[in-house]
């Protein structure tokens, strides 16, 4: 049994209301970011950092809400920030003008609190809502190269989808701007072979504070001799000119996704106090979260929980029972290629043979157990997490691709089962997306797609899942959302995304999109087609209204 129901002004503007109440701390940020910044005698790269970071949030979180004078006043104090550290501008010289600008959007701020009847206090609640955070694109990507042509190319390409770009003619350039940018990756073109001698000393100078960025090479030429100078260098990716431009960015995606997180998550299947103690203490001076579980049948569900990057198994659990642990992980499709790692407590041929027939990847030794072991095993997770998030990627949108949408939602249903929390799923369909191709050519199509995609990425929490399900249909799974609060940010996505103008080549395109809705508090398991079934339903619907609508409903 199923139900329409329209969201009412009523309710959009309860939902603002709840936003609204993260103004004070706002206010506060600006205020200290502010107060930062014009205190010190020598602005560093950090204060600006922080204070475009929090410009960055108010602009993208107020323009979601429909907040639009704090989401353009935010914006200018952003880009007027990025100008002082592009060294565009000196910071003496905008101080003025954002001066007035962060007063203008503390008032601003304040009005609205006056509006709602929000008290001006930092004690404020956090909003469910505020559900924008900085993308792992925020990091900075430096393109260096003597090639005005590339660094036009591949600047505008990765700007389009969302990165901060850092473009420079020669190292040099790029190393002064260290002062003020600490790059997450640095691209580096050899133009002819030896314009950057590539080696250690290149490595070292880009170090800050003993961190050094990923690097990724391009060049002209592909031989063996310029792939193994790549390899001995470290860098994680190379491509050759010409580059295929969404190969190349989905590319810096992972490598960024990847690294951004440096945390990883283990896995412990062990009874044996001693050790368990051991691996906790090894697991936290690694930046490693361990958790541990003492008996076979509590693994399954700590695999839906925790989303272990590798497992530890010992072979000393009761009845022998070690090696069934590994096959129950193996039949679990989600975690078929997650790391296993057997403990040995009899390290023979024999033992480890049984051990990789049961599905381990390696076996270690109690005597090996080591501080450095854990560093070379968070080598092996890093690898895992590049691997996988290529296996699970659209190769197109960089969403997830259907069958990984379909795990992750599978999971996220039976969690919010057990914890009682209502989920939502939309299906997005692109409006005429026939005749954007049939007038366009589809390489605007595909980019059509991408600027749909990362814009739902972008504009999403983390804990919400976007995939493609074909074609120009697009589904997103909202964990512990409520049909209400789901519309209000689906809803201003719509409307922001026609607001805008996608520049292709010579080609301008707007695009508009139909969603369909549904959102349930599920008692018992059901599969993920179902829900899909039923917010087809209210895409139909959208589309039969008109297109560029949002339908939404309730299954009981």
């Amino acid at each position: 049994m199923s139900n329409n129901k329209s969201l009412s002004s009523d309710k959009i503007a309860q939902i603002r209301e709840i936003y609204v109440d993260s103004f004070p701390e706002k206010i506060n940020d600006l205020l200290v970011g502010l107060s930062a910044l014009n205190e010190s005698a020598v602005v560093t790269p950090e204060q600006l950092t922080n204070m475009r970071t929090v410009a960055h949030n108010i602009a993208g979180s107020s323009g979601s809400h429909g907040f639009d004078d704090i989401h353009l006043l935010a914006k200018s104090i952003e880009v007027d920030i990025v100008a002082v550290i592009d060294q565009e501008a000196q910071w003496e010289n905008n101080k003025q003008s954002i001066d007035k600008q962060v007063a203008r959007l503390v008032d601003t701020l304040e009005e609205e609190l006056k509006n709602y009847g929000v008290a001006n206090t930092s004690e404020g609640s956090i909003p469910q809502l505020d559900t924008l955070q900085l993308s792992h694109r925020s990091l900075g990507v430096f393109l260096i190269s003597q090639s005005s042509i590339e660094l036009s190319l591949l600047a505008g390409l990765l700007e389009a989808r969302g990165f901060v770009v850092f473009t420079f003619a020669g190292l040099e350039e790029a190393l002064d701007k260290l002062d003020f940018v600490a790059p997450a990756i640095v691209v580096l073109d050899l133009g002819n072979e030896n314009q950057i001698p590539l080696g250690e000393e290149i490595r070292s100078k880009f170090k800050v504070n003993g961190q050094g960025p990923a690097f990724v090479v391009i060049s002209r030429k592909d031989n063996a001799k310029i792939r193994l100078n790549v390899a001995q260098f470290g860098a994680e990716a190379f491509f050759t000119i010409p580059i295929n431009a969404h190969n190349f960015s989905s590319s810096l995606d992972v490598i960024l996704e990847t690294r951004g997180n440096d945390y990883c998550r283990v896995l412990l299947v062990d009874n044996k106090p001693q050790r368990i103690g051991y691996v906790e203490e090894v697991c936290v001076k690694q930046h490693i979260v361990c958790h541990v579980v003492n008996e076979i049948e509590e693994v399954t569900a700590k695999l839906v929980d925790f989303k272990p990057d590798l497992v530890i198994i010992a072979d000393n659990l009761k009845d022998n029972n070690s090696f069934d642990a590994a096959k129950m992980i193996r039949l679990h499709e989600s975690y078929f290629n997650t790391p296993i790692i057997f403990f040995l407590e009899e390290d023979s041929a024999e033992h480890r043979l049984e051990a990789l027939r049961a599905g381990a990847d390696d076996c270690i030794s109690d005597i090996e157990c080591s501080y450095e072991l854990f560093g070379i095993l968070k080598q092996r997770i890093k690898r895992y997490r590049r691997s996988n998030h290529l296996i699970i990627m659209d190769s197109l949108t960089g969403t997830l691709n259907r069958d990984a949408f379909f795990d992750r939602a599978s999971e996220e249903i039976n969690l919010a089962i057990r914890r009682e929390e209502t989920i939502c799923l939309a299906m997005i369909d692109v409006d005429h997306f026939k005749q954007i191709n049939d007038q366009n050519g589809h390489i605007v199509g595909d980019s059509v797609l991408r600027h749909i995609s990362d814009y739902l990425i972008n504009r999403l929490r983390r804990s919400d899942i976007v995939g493609r399900y074909a074609g120009d249909e697009f589904l997103v799974f909202l964990p512990d959302t409520d049909l209400d609060s789901a519309s209000v940010v689906l809803t201003m996505i719509r409307k922001n995304l026609i607001a805008q103008k996608i520049k292709v080549n010579d080609a301008t395109v707007q695009v508009s999109i139909s969603l369909g809705l549904i959102a349930a508090k599920l008692v018992e398991p059901i599969d993920v087609e179902s829900l899909i079934i039923e917010a087809d339903k209210r895409l139909y619907e959208a589309k039969v209204a008109g297109r560029n609508t949002l339908v939404a409903g309730e299954i009981k």
